[in-house]
């Protein structure tokens, strides 16, 4: 699959396709930003990126800001308040979490990505080294509008043994989890960690891929041609189950 994906925008570039390119100006921050209405248009755009440094992000609304989870909840308490709810969730996780988990011993980084993988509020974001992943998570929902692809060119990295407390980190940084669970292997998936959670991450290495509206049930359907869907990206039968009635009936 991925031999024929190189071979493919390999031709697009002899070819010359052509895509448009705006810039659009974000709290001061300048990011490019690409409309995409084609599967060749995506191609061109993921080819502008470094393939060794860059992670994608893909989210169904074309206005949803990168903020972590936990920053969009509690927004009426002070920053003190919102960061000692937040430390408390991941203590009452860690508590009652044990019956569901392997005996293995985990550091507070896999404690906040295990628990963030399951669905509770943190300060991760999750993004991917595929960007084809990554489309297919801005798509998968059905939506009446644009839906949006963000990509972050930048190496910076936690070393838990050298960072261990993931509150105490001062800057936007890649975490690489240990492969906790089959879904985050499937997905080729990390995590940045924000130090401002409320805050929406902006930087002039973000750049994105605005995936229009009638383009996203194509593209949908173009992923699945590549391998990419529900069964390959989340192992098991709910995975399975989802696909099957997704190539079976009428649902989006």
């Amino acid at each position: 699959m991925m031999m024929a994906f190189v071979h493919f925008a390999r031709l697009l570039v002899r070819c010359g396709i052509s895509f448009r390119i705006v810039k659009s100006r974000l709290e001061g921050d300048s990011m490019s930003q690409t409309e995409i209405d084609s599967f060749e248009q995506l191609h061109r755009w993921i080819e502008t990126h470094r393939g060794t440094t860059t992670i994608y992000r893909g989210v169904k609304d074309v206005s949803y800001e990168l903020i972590p989870s936990v920053g969009r909840y509690n927004k009426k308490n002070d920053a003190a308040v919102a960061l000692k709810k937040e430390k408390y969730m991941l203590t009452l996780f860690k508590q009652q979490a044990l019956p569901y988990l392997d005996a293995a011993n985990r550091g507070p980084w896999e404690w906040m990505a295990i628990a963030q993988h399951h669905g509770m509020p943190t300060r991760l974001l999750d993004w991917t080294r595929n960007p084809l992943v990554a489309a297919f998570f801005a798509v998968t929902e059905a939506h009446d509008g644009d839906s949006l692809l963000y990509a972050y060119q930048n190496n910076r990295h936690i070393n838990p043994e050298n960072e261990p407390d993931p509150f105490a980190v001062e800057r936007v940084s890649r975490f690489v989890p240990s492969h906790i669970t089959p879904r985050i292997t499937a997905q080729v998936g990390l995590f940045t960690i924000h130090p401002n959670p409320r805050d929406p991450f902006e930087s002039k290495e973000v750049t994105r891929g605005i995936i229009k509206r009638e383009f996203r049930k194509k593209l949908k359907k173009t992923l699945y041609k590549y391998g990419i869907h529900r069964a390959s990206l989340f192992p098991g039968l709910d995975g399975l189950c989802d696909h099957i009635k997704w190539l079976q009936t009428d649902t989006y």
